[in-house]
């Protein structure tokens, strides 16, 4: 009778440690696409609020040329650091 519950259990284990590694496997870490957004549209961010920003100072151009490098450089930094913390791959 020992014998036929120790085997039921390491069975019932199995099954379980089975079905819980497909689960797991469905909580992987995430593309870096979906986390962060793209260094592109943080240029496109940057250029929009430096020209604002540019325009109310008087000089949109040049204000849309730094918001664009600043946002540019924001979004790869930020997509860079959530890669290696390993919030995404």
């Amino acid at each position: 009778m020992t014998r036929l519950r120790i085997l039921l259990l390491c069975a019932a284990t199995l099954t379980f440690l089975n079905v819980s590694l497909p689960a797991q496997a469905q909580y992987s870490s995430p593309p870096c696409q979906a986390v962060t957004a793209s260094p592109v549209r943080g240029a496109a961010r940057g250029a929009a609020g430096g020209a604002v920003i540019g325009a109310i100072s008087g000089n949109a151009g040049r204000g849309a040329a730094i918001g664009a490098t600043f946002g540019g450089v924001r979004n790869a930094v930020r997509r860079g650091s959530a890669r290696s913390a390993g919030a995404c791959y």
